[in-house]
């Protein structure tokens, strides 16, 4: 009878990067975005981290009503070209030529030597039941299709598997990211992740970031009720155990 043999783990990069020179900007005000924001602001682990606005005095006011003084306002495009991680905290987009508008209305496009890290789930409607785009005739991922829109930049996948409270109490809960495997490039992603409190995990080449907006969806659908999955709170997490 034939037995499984068992993988050999791939080793891991050992590269680590001194983040007090980067710059990140965070494109979304809202829940999402803020937490994260307030995270990395808080770790003291990076140069700056802004909120990059469409309407920066509406953000601000916005902000400060939340008692977000601590967190800094800036346009878009200033933002964006003092950046060297942008996370994208927006609603998600669900089909390509969705996301492709978004870029080409922003100053996203065109950008170059940029580390983009989507925290977006492109979801159906809800009265379609929320589904990702990976189980769509479509099969990919939105990240890939960020990725497709972005040549010269290098497009991460990270933060879409829980809900923002959990960004809020992060306290080294495991984050599955995908993304570029260059290794300076993942190394910044990783300690941007680590930077928000989670402990970073990579799961491989933005391919995968299919799975984790599959994971994204199920966690939804169970947190979400009345979507089809069993119906929990949203307080529970993925975590990975054994050795990998």
């Amino acid at each position: 009878s034939h037995k499984y043999q068992s993988k050999q783990s791939t080793p891991h990069h050992t590269m680590t990067v001194d983040l007090s020179t980067i710059q990140v900007a965070v494109i979304g005000g809202g829940s999402v975005g803020t937490s994260l924001a307030t995270q990395i602001h808080n770790s003291k682990k990076v140069a700056s981290v802004v909120i990059a606005a469409r309407d920066p005095s509406k953000t601000r006011s916005q902000l400060d009503e939340k008692g977000m003084q601590y967190l800094k306002v800036v346009a878009v495009p200033d933002a964006l070209k003092d950046a060297k991680v942008i996370i994208l905290a927006t609603p998600g987009i669900y089909d390509d030529a969705g996301i492709q508008a978004f870029v080409e209305s922003t100053p996203l496009v065109g950008l170059k030597d940029k580390i983009v890290i989507d925290a977006t789930n492109p979801l159906g409607p809800f009265a379609e039941g929320l589904n990702t785009r990976v189980m769509s005739g479509n099969g990919t991922s939105g990240a890939e299709q960020y990725q497709k829109c972005l040549p010269y930049c290098k497009v991460y996948k990270a933060f879409n598997t829980v809900g923002a409270e959990h960004m809020q109490q992060s306290l080294g809960k495991d984050m599955m990211f995908a993304g570029d495997p260059e290794e300076e490039s993942l190394a910044i992603a990783e300690g941007v992740v680590a930077a928000t409190g989670f402990k970073p995990f990579y799961v491989g080449p933005i391919r995968y970031a299919r799975n984790l907006e599959a994971i994204a969806e199920l966690y939804i659908h169970m947190a979400v009720p009345p979507l089809g999955a069993r119906t929990t709170s949203r307080n529970f997490w993925f975590s990975i155990s054994g050795d990998p």
